[in-house]
């Protein structure tokens, strides 16, 4: 699986000292950017567990929904 798509979503990880000299040397093996690299270990996974674009895409629309808020109305009902 290979992610062709534009990137222009941010993501914010939170890892160990280990795990992000594990990838920045597994990067540096592959002459990837960390990023890059872990793309090409995600879509590996995604290949070998038969995860294909169908099932990310019915992820995706519905992760990107607006959360329903409900407000109390005056007379304090929903």
């Amino acid at each position: 699986m290979k992610f062709s798509e534009v990137k222009s979503e941010t993501l914010n990880l939170r890892v160990s000292p280990t795990f992000k000299l594990a990838l920045k040397k597994a990067a540096d093996h592959e002459q990837r950017s960390m990023v890059n690299m872990l793309e090409v270990l995600l879509g590996d996974y995604c290949d070998r567990k038969g995860i294909g674009f169908a099932d990310l895409d019915a992820v995706s629309s519905s992760s990107e929904r607006e959360p329903a808020i409900q407000r109390a109305s005056p007379g304090g009902t929903a």
